[in-house]
């Protein structure tokens, strides 16, 4: 047992002057760690400085992206834009033709019926039966040689015609009078659009 306690001084003692070795240690490296500390900071300033060189330049680039990026959606989106007008012009302009063209033939459609019932109306006066003469007259040199001439009704402008033989037949009335005036007069109905 006298042994024991005898280590534990020695034990102590050489805890002490290890730990004034530590101080002496640490006290001689003093100036390598002040050293190691000011090249770490300068090393995290030239660092932090070139990192946020770096974030600038990533911010630039991601910029330029953006505006390349916006102009061509831009370019694309006014031709784009463009198109649609280009069709929806188009379209408004055959939707115009078709109503202008269905405003035409209306119109002439009601001038062809009122100028069949102005005939019709006028078949009884003297110049409704001078012009069905006149029809019959040219329905039988049409027909050539003898013909039989039928008026339908009295004072009718329809006039049918049939050869002796019965072998050739002609009709002629208000309409298809109406239909050959217009038709020969087609200048004259195409200036009812100007």
């Amino acid at each position: 047992m006298t042994g024991f306690p005898a280590r534990t001084r020695v034990g102590r003692r050489s805890e002490a002057s290890s730990n004034s070795w530590r101080q002496a240690l640490i006290k001689g490296l003093s100036p390598v760690s002040d050293t190691l500390v000011e090249w770490a900071r300068r090393t995290a300033a030239d660092e932090g400085a070139h990192a946020e060189d770096d974030v600038r330049l990533d911010m630039a680039r991601v910029h330029a992206e953006i505006d390349r990026i916006l102009a061509r959606a831009r370019s694309e989106g006014a031709a784009a834009a463009k198109r649609i007008a280009a069709l929806q012009l188009a379209a408004a302009r055959r939707q115009a033709r078709e109503m202008v063209l269905g405003v035409r033939q209306r119109t002439y459609q009601t001038l062809r019926r009122e100028a069949i019932e102005a005939l019709v109306a006028g078949a009884s006066t003297t110049e409704g039966q001078m012009l069905v003469d006149r029809l019959s007259a040219g329905v039988s040199e049409r027909l050539g040689g003898d013909v039989h001439i039928n008026r339908s009704g009295p004072g009718a402008l329809v006039v049918e015609a049939e050869s002796e033989s019965g072998l050739r037949r002609a009709a002629i009335g208000p309409a298809a009078l109406v239909d050959y005036v217009l038709s020969s007069m087609t200048e004259e109905v195409e200036e009812l659009w100007t």
